[in-house]
């Protein structure tokens, strides 16, 4: 008689299924469905406020459902983060531009300025969120710095006149003059191009005096010398 076969005699049967992780299809539908979110959020930003924008209003627009909104952004708060981060990029990349301007050539500056209020108008819906946020959401401020805090280090390690200063008091210390001047200057520069992309709070004439006003002290900041003590 066959003796009968043992367990570890016995082909070893590979379980079927799906492999882990998700497909690139279903890769796909989530980068579509959230470019969905996001298109629709812009659209609805552009003729109405934050607060005026409802979760109802970008699942409608976006055709989608809630359950699904929630799986992209778990609040309101968190899609407005994501829309005021998607310029982050761009804004970065311009700002690393003032390394290859000379300091003292206010011209250029002012050329700068302008294309940074290009971005602004670019993109008028995300500069009109980030004026509101602060108003309806406190945390925002605590983000903005954050933000500004991460732009000036960044320009620090690129050496950029003041900043490569600025970036030598780590942040959440006490702040240098420095730092503290690299942080206005960055709010003043964000007010202005608002300003400018908005183009209603001030003639053309005034909006050159005000960006001259400020190339000139973006000028001074960035002729402060690197090797210069804090």
């Amino acid at each position: 008689m066959t003796d009968a076969p043992t367990d570890a005699s016995l082909p070893v049967k590979r379980k079927r299924g799906r492999p882990a992780g998700r497909t690139p299809l279903q890769e796909e539908s989530l980068r579509q469905t959230r470019a969905a979110i996001l298109g629709a959020t812009a659209s609805l930003l552009s003729s109405k406020t934050y607060v005026e924008t409802t979760i109802d209003d970008i699942i409608r627009t976006a055709g989608i459902g809630r359950t699904t909104f929630y799986l992209h952004f778990e609040s309101k708060f968190a899609l407005a983060i994501a829309i005021v981060d998607s310029i982050a990029t761009d804004w970065h990349e311009l700002f690393l531009e003032l390394a290859a301007i000379p300091a003292r050539d206010i011209e250029k500056l002012i050329a700068w300025i302008a294309t940074l209020s290009d971005l602004y108008i670019d993109h008028g819906y995300v500069s009109q969120l980030a004026v509101q946020l602060p108003v309806f959401e406190p945390k925002f401020e605590e983000r903005l710095q954050k933000d500004r805090n991460d732009l000036i280090d960044l320009l620090g390690q690129a050496g950029v006149g003041g900043f490569a200063i600025a970036a030598r008091t780590p942040a959440g210390e006490p702040l240098s003059r420095e730092r503290a001047q690299a942080h206005l200057l960055l709010v003043r520069l964000d007010r202005l191009c608002h300003d400018f992309s908005r183009g209603l709070l001030w003639s053309a004439e005034d909006m050159a005096i005000q960006v001259r006003l400020v190339a000139e002290e973006l000028s001074a900041f960035l002729s402060l010398p690197a090797t210069r003590r804090a």
